[in-house]
């Protein structure tokens, strides 16, 4: 493989591309760690072509897809909704996901995601981007940090309505 990554834009056409992408990559973290059961049900409220399309629709939230030799190998999701726990007086973006299926990490997709992610909220003129991540995770945890974000607190994901995790709240200040 030549491992030639782009990066562009979702657009409607992608609708069943960005729920491929969530479910492959929500079970490949956590079917091992989660009832099939929790799984299915988690996948069915965030990861249908309904969920997608209304998600995709809305003025505050972007997804964008990386692509390996044309295949589709990762997606993010930007939204400008929503404030960070502790810090709501900042002006900052959430990265909601940033999912890249397992065959392809290492191969510099995700890096590139993330760029894109910077170089949106830079544009933008935000003053920082945060996300969620479950504090298990060690390897998006890493990444995360690689990139230059901090963990700055705690939460609870409420995975399910009978099973919640604790995740960690990591910032990145953009600085102008």
């Amino acid at each position: 493989m030549d491992n030639r990554i782009y990066i562009r834009k979702a657009t409607p056409e992608d609708y069943d591309i960005i729920v491929d992408l969530g479910r492959r990559t929500f079970v490949e973290t956590y079917s091992e760690v989660t009832h099939n059961e929790a799984l299915q049900a988690y996948m069915e409220k965030k990861f249908t072509l309904e969920v997608i399309e209304k998600e995709m629709n809305k003025p505050d939230a972007c997804f964008y897809i990386g692509f390996i030799e044309n295949i589709p190998a990762a997606f993010t999701k930007l939204r400008s909704d929503r404030k960070a726990k502790g810090l709501e007086h900042i002006n900052g973006i959430e990265i909601e996901r940033i999912y890249v299926l397992k065959e392809y990490q290492g191969l510099k997709v995700g890096k590139l995601m993330m760029d894109r992610c910077i170089e949106i909220a830079s544009g933008d003129k935000y003053d920082m981007i945060w996300l969620q991540v479950w504090q298990h995770n060690n390897k998006a945890i890493q990444f995360y940090q690689k990139a230059g974000f901090v963990i700055y607190e705690t939460t609870t994901f409420n995975y399910t309505k009978d099973i919640a995790q604790e995740d960690f709240l990591m910032r990145l200040n953009l600085y102008y």
